[in-house]
């Protein structure tokens, strides 16, 4: 066994005893769960629902048995601590290795995405070219270069008014066309970007002395109908977030320490734009990215599965999960009502 090999066989070990001490814990936790609900009998009756209360936002969905399942519900207890946003976009992504088939992910190919949209008739940026080869490209000022599926802005570059471009995900500035295009094919070699297919479109922004400013992205986390949750991002000299509540409120996610600012927010029509568009997708969740510019809002591209989906502080992404398992019923019941 070569070394590499030994020392991928020591981290398995060492995750499966963690497992083990994980297990061991939990089920030391249910048995003090079960001395409390035992001990709860000879409370009053509104002192008994109090301590229910209290064990329901100490136990997770895996902790909690039958029994104890049984119990809260014939107290009315919520069960404020089982739903992680987190934990069920895994088993969404499980669910879609069970059965290849979730219209969600039908529209994270653009081609799709953009057919869908202008079925809503929703702006969007003017397609140039579609589903090309980079050699086939011809970039022209104020245009964006973007691969047909790619993720997290990568091989993204904006083509400004005086030859050079704009690489979204880095923020570097490159003097010319052609360094953007060799860097662009340089992301395919790598594997980077996965297939050579690329698409060239109109770009929504304004420009200042000839070089583009970059757009505003405002990602609308919608849930069948439902806005939870806004990101605002802001790419210019570097990237910032801002992140908000369906009610204009700033939102305490726990994430980007250090890199987040006060941004400009959305409006009332833009919101209902991202309701009307996550009502015709008859799935729980979906990402809704629209570029926001001085004088422009357009939509940009949906994303099912986000990025640091998992980094969201444990009260946030039960706020999440909750919007989730809402809108999973919501969906049932409208397709059960066709």
């Amino acid at each position: 066994m070569s070394k590499r090999q030994q020392d991928v066989s020591a981290l398995l070990e060492a995750l499966t005893q963690a497992e083990e001490k994980v297990q061991r814990e939990k089920a030391q936790k249910r048995a003090i769960a079960n001395q409390v609900v035992a001990a709860t009998q000879k409370l009053p009756a509104d002192e008994r629902q109090a301590v229910l209360e209290q064990v329901s936002a100490l136990l997770s969905a895996d902790e909690l048995t039958e029994k104890f399942t049984r119990l809260l519900s014939q107290h009315k207890v919520p069960l404020t601590n089982v739903a992680s946003f987190q934990q069920l976009l895994v088993q969404a992504t499980r669910r879609r290795q069970l059965f290849n088939f979730q219209p969600e992910w039908k529209l994270n190919n653009k081609r799709y995405a953009y057919q869908f949209i202008d079925e809503l008739g929703v702006k969007r940026p003017e397609t140039f070219a579609f589903n090309q080869p980079l050699a086939s490209i011809e970039p022209k000022s104020a245009t964006v270069l973007k691969p047909e599926n790619g993720s997290s802005s990568h091989g993204v570059f904006i083509f400004d008014e005086q030859g050079g471009a704009f690489e979204v995900r880095t923020g570097e500035t490159l003097p010319t066309v052609s360094d953007a295009m060799a860097k662009a094919s340089g992301m395919v070699e790598q594997g980077t970007i996965k297939k050579d297919s690329w698409l060239l479109e109109e770009f929504i922004g304004d420009f200042e002395g000839g070089k583009p400013l970059p757009p505003v992205d405002l990602k609308f986390y919608c849930f069948f109908g439902e806005v939870g949750f806004v990101l605002e991002v802001e790419r210019a000299n570097e990237t910032r977030y801002c992140e908000w509540l369906p009610d204009g409120r700033l939102a305490e996610t726990g994430r980007y320490e250090g890199r987040s600012f006060v941004g400009s927010g959305f409006t009332n029509e833009q919101l209902e734009i991202a309701k009307r568009v996550s009502q015709a997708i008859p799935t729980p969740f979906m990402r809704i990215d629209f570029i926001k510019s001085k004088n422009a809002f357009s939509f940009g591209e949906f994303t099912p599965r986000p990025g640091q989906f998992s980094s969201f502080n444990k009260e946030f992404d039960r706020y999440l999960g909750e919007c989730y398992l809402s809108a999973e019923a919501k969906v049932l019941a409208h397709l059960s009502s066709k």
